[in-house]
C-alpha cells in the first residue's frame, strides 16, 4: 500500500475543505461575493481550471468550484503592514475592509478599534471615567463597560459630630475654685453634592455650630475669694490705678464663664476616580468666636468689678482634600478623610475692664495672620443598598494662629491691657461622628 500517496490525497481534500470554509466565512462577513483589493486576485474560469501551473492550477488540484478566487496571503494588506507611526484608531478596521470613507468613522465597522480612555466608544466627555463602578460596588450607578458615563447623581451626607475642644483647658483666674474642662458637644455636618459624570462634580459642606462652654460660681460669706489679677505698675507715677482691682480680692461672690463657638462652610470641586477616591479643592470660611467673663463682688463694701475678653476669628482660605474608600468585606468599607488648607485669619479682640459698672480700660484691636487648618479622620462604612450607606468613625482637627479670649488677658494688669491682639494659639478638636449618605 502506498502510504505516502494516501497522505497526499487526504491533505489535498482537507485543504480543499478548508478553502471552501474560508470562502464561505468571507462571503457571510463581507457580502454575497468574496472580494479583495484590485490586482491581487487571480480569477479562475472553467477553462482555466485545467492549467498546469499557477494559483489556478492549485485551485483545480484542490477540487474547488470554477470561478473561485484565490489570493496569496502575502498580498493581503493587514494592520501589521502599517507603520507603527501611522497607526491610528480604525487601522485594524481599514485593513480588514470594514470601513468605507472617513477614518474618523472607523468604529462604525464590524470591528471596533481599541482607543484611549472613552474615545473608543465616542464618549470623549466622560473624562476617562467610563469604566467607573459607581454606587460602591455597582448597581444603578455603575457605568457601561463600553464607555458610557455613569448616570448623573446627587448625594446628601448628614453626620452628627461629637467633638471636644482642646487648648486653654487649665485657664482659670480664680485662686479658690477652678473651672471644669469643656465637655463634648454635638453639631451637624451636612454635605450636599452632585456628580454629573463619573469624574467631575461639586459639593458644599456646612459644619456647626459647635458651642463649648464652662462656668463656675463661687460664694463665700467670709469674703475669702481672690483672683490672680494684680496691679502690674505698682506705685509707678501715672501708672495703672490698682484700686480698680480691689473688688477681685476678699470677695464674697465670684463668677467665671468661658464660651467658644465654631462653625464653617466650604465649597469644593471634586475629582472622583472609580468611586473609591475623591480629590477636593475649594474655598472655605471658618468662624471661631470666644467670650470670657470674670465678675467679682464684695458684699461688705457693695463694690463690684468685671473683666471681659472677646475674640472673633474669621478664617478665609483655600484647601485641598482627599477621601478614600477601601473594601474589607461584602458591603463593608473603611474610609479616610483628610483636609489641609492655608487661610488668612482676620482676627479681632475686645477687652473691657469695669469697676462699679464703668469702663476703666476698653480696647478693640484687629489684625490679620496666616493660619493653617488640618483635618484627618477615618471610619467604617456599611452599604445598605444602591442608594443608602451608614458610617461611623473618629477625626481630629488642628487650627494654627487663632486669637483666643484667655490669650488677651495678662494677670499683671497695666494700662496696656488689650492694647495688642495676640494671634498665636493652636486649637485642637477631636471626637467621633456617625452619619448616613443618600444617593439619588
Amino acid at each position: 500500500m502506498n502510504i505516502r500517496l494516501i497522505h497526499t490525497v487526504i491533505r489535498q481534500h482537507a485543504a480543499g475543505a478548508l478553502a471552501i470554509a474560508t470562502a464561505a466565512a468571507v462571503t457571510v462577513l463581507s457580502g454575497s461575493a468574496a472580494s479583495a483589493q484590485p490586482g491581487l486576485v487571480n480569477s479562475m474560469t472553467p477553462g482555466q481550471a485545467s492549467l498546469a501551473s499557477g494559483p489556478t492550477a492549485a485551485g483545480a488540484s484542490f477540487g474547488l468550484p470554477p470561478g473561485t478566487q484565490i489570493i496569496s496571503a502575502s498580498s493581503v494588506r493587514t494592520a501589521a503592514d502599517i507603520s507603527p507611526r501611522a497607526m491610528a484608531p480604525g487601522a485594524i478596521s481599514q485593513a480588514m475592509g470594514t470601513v468605507v470613507g472617513d477614518v474618523s468613522q472607523a468604529n462604525a465597522g464590524r470591528v471596533a478599534q481599541v482607543g484611549f480612555a472613552c474615545n473608543s466608544c465616542n464618549q470623549s466627555s466622560c473624562n476617562g471615567g467610563c469604566n467607573s463602578y459607581g454606587g460602591y460596588g455597582g448597581g444603578a450607578y455603575a457605568s457601561n463597560t463600553c464607555g458610557v458615563p455613569c448616570n448623573p447623581y446627587h448625594y446628601v451626607i448628614v453626620e452628627g459630630l461629637f467633638m471636644q475642644r482642646g487648648g486653654d483647658s487649665d485657664f482659670n483666674l480664680s485662686q479658690n475654685v477652678p473651672m471644669d474642662d469643656f465637655d463634648f458637644e454635638w453639631a451637624p455636618r451636612i454635605t450636599i453634592g452632585s456628580l454629573p459624570n463619573c469624574v467631575n462634580g461639586y459639593e458644599f459642606t456646612w459644619v456647626g455650630p459647635l458651642e463649648f462652654d464652662r462656668s463656675v460660681l463661687a460664694v463665700d460669706g467670709t469674703g475669702n475669694l481672690n483672683t490672680l489679677l494684680y496691679d502690674g505698675d505698682g506705685n509707678t507715677p501715672n501708672g495703672f490705678d490698682g484700686s480698680v482691682l480691689d473688688p477681685f480680692s476678699n470677695a464674697n461672690v465670684q463668677y467665671q464663664a468661658y464660651t467658644s463657638e465654631y462653625w464653617s462652610g466650604e465649597l469644593n470641586k471634586t475629582l472622583v476616580g472609580w468611586d473609591v477616591a475623591k480629590v477636593l479643592i475649594g474655598g472655605r470660611y471658618i468662624s471661631i468666636e470666644e467670650d470670657y467673663l470674670l465678675a467679682s463682688q464684695q458684699t461688705a463694701g457693695n463694690t463690684s468689678a468685671s473683666l471681659r475678653s472677646q475674640t472673633e476669628n474669621a478664617l478665609v482660605g483655600i484647601q485641598g482634600g482627599l477621601d478614600l474608600l477601601y473594601p474589607i468585606a461584602q458591603h463593608v468599607y473603611t474610609d479616610f478623610r483628610g483636609r489641609a488648607g492655608a487661610y488668612a485669619n482676620f482676627a479681632e479682640s475686645n477687652v473691657d475692664l469695669r469697676n462699679q459698672g464703668s469702663s476703666v480700660i476698653r480696647r478693640n484691636r484687629d489684625d490679620t495672620e496666616l493660619a493653617g487648618v488640618f483635618e484627618i479622620g477615618g471610619g467604617i462604612r456599611y452599604q445598605m443598598g444602591e442608594m443608602l450607606s451608614i458610617r461611623a468613625g473618629g477625626e481630629m482637627w488642628y487650627i494654627t494662629n487663632v486669637a483666643t479670649a484667655p490669650d488677651q488677658i495678662n494677670t499683671a494688669v497695666t494700662n496696656n491691657l488689650g492694647r495688642n491682639i495676640d494671634i498665636d494659639q493652636g486649637l485642637f478638636y477631636y471626637g467621633v461622628n456617625i452619619g448616613a449618605e443618600l444617593r439619588f
